[in-house]
């Protein structure tokens, strides 16, 4: 994999919302929000419910689609990146670190009483951008 970008790190770090898509057992493609974390890297943390369909869908291929993106009606603005990766479960002490970076970027999770389900360390091993390091096609 390309090494990413200063300015794709930072666009990842700063996003408060992306969608991951997986697909089920049966082929049927699945997406959904959540609120990811980024440890500044290669890894994108995210937590989900353990019995849905994108668990499913982990537990069926190990792959995740993670699109990150900043909508502008001047489309000059368009930002966005797509990152293909390698989902695990993390557990124990990387559960731990993702976690304090959750509730440091998301201190509202503490409000609701949100706790880790499966959550998901993302590998990325491919991406695509456009707009962050240069315009949009």
């Amino acid at each position: 994999m390309d090494p990413l970008p200063e300015s794709v790190k930072e666009f990842i770090s700063e996003a408060r919302v992306c969608r991951i898509a997986t697909a089920r057992p049966n082929g049927e493609p699945h997406a959904i929000p959540v609120c990811p974390v980024f440890d500044g890297e290669s890894t994108v943390y995210v937590d989900i419910g353990q019995k849905y369909a994108s668990a499913e869908g982990v537990r069926s291929s190990g792959k995740v689609a993670v699109l990150i993106d900043h909508y502008d009606d001047n489309w000059a603005l368009l930002k966005g990146v797509l990152l293909r990766c390698n989902a695990e479960p993390a557990e124990g002490e990387e559960q731990e670190r993702a976690w304090a970076m959750v509730r440091e970027k998301f201190p509202q999770y503490k409000s609701v009483g949100w706790e880790p389900r499966l959550t998901l360390g993302l590998q990325i091993y491919d991406w695509r951008q456009w707009g962050i390091t240069s315009p949009p096609q």
